[in-house]
């Protein structure tokens, strides 16, 4: 083979090689509900509570009724998404020669998300500032003047005063950020461009779960929002 057709088949593959980095795919992302819901969990734990409730070295008691969690170490994910536990979400994303290259493989996928977030200061803000005003709006909802809505924020119930509509109006920003930081975490473990066609696809999805979070701790007597959108007293 001459110098002159190895230098043309280069030049072609160099060719070939940028016009498929300019190029997006569709890729199936499998959204991983019951890693969100630890993953969030997780992090209230974490960032609500103020530091003097935080206790190093014990172990919270499982509340009454609840089914204790098991050890991250039993916990297996299995190399492909399952449909049973995970919705499908198509993305786009750039080219690129490992297309492969997932978290879906990863133990522990809660954790991977956990960390993710934690490098995201607009949402570890957000857990602080609700972590500041949580006895406002537990008592909000106690009182019935605002109830939890399937897609994780709160709804004015129509008694709310002049005064708890800023309280209930920052609620619910800082609730926005935290679901947009993890649709945004799980656009970026799976390795996709987290653009915010990508984001907004996944934000759906990231405040069910959210929504699931804040139903299973309400308290009896709050006002939730069912996934089909009924309202009912918990």
């Amino acid at each position: 083979m001459s110098k002159t057709t190895i230098g043309f088949q280069v030049v072609i593959l160099t060719v070939t090689i940028s016009l498929l980095s300019c190029a997006t795919v569709t890729v199936n992302v499998y959204f991983p509900a019951e890693e969100v819901r630890q993953a969030y969990e997780t992090l209230e734990e974490e960032l609500l509570k103020p530091p003097q409730e935080e206790t190093p070295g014990t172990e919270k008691a499982p509340k009454q009724g609840e089914i204790e969690k098991k050890p991250q170490s039993l916990l297996k994910y299995p190399d492909k998404p399952q449909l049973q536990s995970r919705r499908l979400i198509i993305l786009t994303r750039k080219f690129s020669l490992d297309l492969g290259t997932f978290a879906w493989a990863q133990d522990y996928l809660d954790k991977a998300i956990v960390n993710e977030i934690r490098n995201m200061p607009d949402v570890v803000q957000a857990y602080r500032n609700r972590g500041g005003r949580l006895d406002v709006i537990n008592n909000m909802l106690s009182q019935g003047k605002v109830g939890i809505g399937n897609k994780g924020l709160l709804v004015d119930r129509g008694n709310l005063t002049k005064d708890e509509k800023d309280p209930f109006n920052a609620e619910n920003k800082d609730r926005e950020t935290i679901i947009e930081g993890m649709a945004t975490a799980i656009v970026k473990i799976n390795n996709i461009d987290p653009t915010p066609q990508n984001i907004k696809k996944v934000i759906p999805e990231a405040a069910e779960q959210f929504a699931a979070v804040r139903r299973n701790e309400a308290q009896p007597g709050w006002w939730i929002q069912l996934p089909d959108g009924s309202w009912r007293q918990k």
